[in-house]
């Protein structure tokens, strides 16, 4: 897969979502996020028909992929979801530990993430920062910062592009 163009560099200032990914029964790409994160972050409530772009950036600072996505609330369990593309899918760690996933407010409806294991260098730096602050909301341990602070743990996230 040919890596995609960067588009401008990021100041820091960015808002950025720090999110441990809950197993959800195998379907995990499909995140669950509570509904104080969807509005706050996303700027997504229910009934959206917005889509919103989504970046996933290699481990170089690279556009590996590029999708989009909206909100999936569905009646039967009110939790809110967002579609990420993890693939190819890693299994799923223990319950003990949880995937985590790092997501940059671009600006343009366009968010940049990575996603994090257990066995990656900056799990443990993001699981620092989690620990640095109080949780946004209910559910599993998520907080909103900026991109600088993101970077104040780990220097090495390669999320700013424009390379």
């Amino acid at each position: 897969m040919t890596a995609l163009k960067m588009p401008a560099l990021l100041t820091g200032t960015e808002p950025a979502l720090v999110a441990e990914v809950p197993g959800a029964g195998g379907r995990w790409s499909q995140v669950h996020f509570n509904v104080q994160v969807t509005r706050r972050f996303f700027g997504l409530t229910e009934g959206s028909t917005r889509s919103i772009t989504l970046e996933r950036i290699g481990s170089t600072g690279t556009v590996v992929a590029r999708i989009a996505s909206r909100l999936v609330m569905p009646e039967s369990n009110r939790n809110s979801r967002i579609e990420f593309d993890f693939h190819p899918l890693p299994k799923y760690p223990s319950k003990d530990t949880k995937p985590i996933v790092v997501v940059i407010d671009a600006g343009n409806l366009t968010y940049r993430y990575r996603l994090l294991m257990p066995s990656d260098s900056g799990y443990q730096p993001m699981r620092d920062l989690l620990a640095a602050g109080p949780s946004e909301g209910r559910g599993v341990n998520r907080r909103i910062v900026t991109l600088d602070e993101v970077e104040g743990f780990w220097p090495q996230a390669m999320l700013r592009g424009g390379l």
